[in-house]
């Protein structure tokens, strides 16, 4: 299975697939809205509205990147939070999925630590969390996200996390975000739980950096997991500018 939309394998403008060139730094922003069952099957993602930015030179011009895609990425989530009729006077939980142990799946465990919450401010409305990983706390993330949302009466799930990509080059360079959830671990054929509006009954958002290339290690034949030397620096980067428009979209 595969994270980013556009790494599916299909032409996806048969599909209706729109990309936006924002006509600085190579910067594009593209959309997909995956509307029937038969285009999920054809796909293989699920039903909803898909929006992805690419950024082939971040690396070399984050200062220079921060305005242009602070300013995009807002407009297209207040889209997604139109379209869902999300109200700010709604408990929303923000949660990191990710291993904060690893730096490479780290971006959403860094993005939920930055944005700014008033836990003792009456009638707080805004929850967040870090579940770790399975592997490390025997608990499906699903499972603790679902109690949350139950004993608190949270009405919309963001969800951040570190994806995979099959190119070297997007490492740290694309994000993506949709109106569909997620399952954790998916692209490296861990699978957990879905997390999403079938399964939690509330509308889920989710949004990822791919930070993580699969490969084979020659020596062991064993398949290692690969990211890029600079990527601590990427996602210090991302999860600053993405807790940023969140904390300008909530505030």
């Amino acid at each position: 299975m595969r994270d980013l939309i556009d790494e599916c394998g299909i032409d996806l403008t048969n599909f209706g697939f729109q990309t936006e060139n924002l006509n600085k730094y190579e910067i594009s922003c593209s959309k997909l809205v995956i509307k029937t069952d038969d285009e999920s099957e054809k796909l293989g993602f699920e039903k909803g509205c898909y929006y992805i930015f690419n950024a082939p030179l971040l690396s070399n011009l984050m200062p220079e990147h921060e305005k242009i895609l602070f300013n995009k990425i807002k407009e297209k989530l207040q889209c997604l939070l139109k379209l869902h009729k999300i109200k700010k006077r709604g408990k929303i939980l923000f949660v990191g999925i990710g291993n904060p142990d690893i730096i490479a799946d780290c971006f959403g465990v860094w993005t939920v630590n930055k944005i700014n919450i008033q836990p003792f401010k009456k009638n707080n409305k805004i929850l967040k969390i870090i579940p770790n990983t399975f592997a490390n706390t025997g608990i499906n993330a699903y499972e603790i996200i679902r109690l949350i949302v139950e004993a608190f009466d949270v009405s919309s799930v963001f969800l951040f996390d570190s994806l995979a990509t099959e190119n070297i080059e997007r490492l740290g360079s694309s994000i993506q975000f949709n109106d569909v959830g997620l399952t954790p671990g998916s692209a490296m054929n861990n699978f957990g739980m879905a997390i999403n509006q079938e399964t939690l009954h509330v509308p889920c958002f989710s949004l990822g950096v791919p930070m993580m290339i699969s490969g084979l290690n020659l020596n062991t034949k064993k398949d290692v997991v690969l990211t890029e030397k600079d990527a601590r620096e990427k996602i210090d980067f991302l999860s600053s500018l993405i807790s940023k428009i969140i904390d300008e979209l909530i505030k």
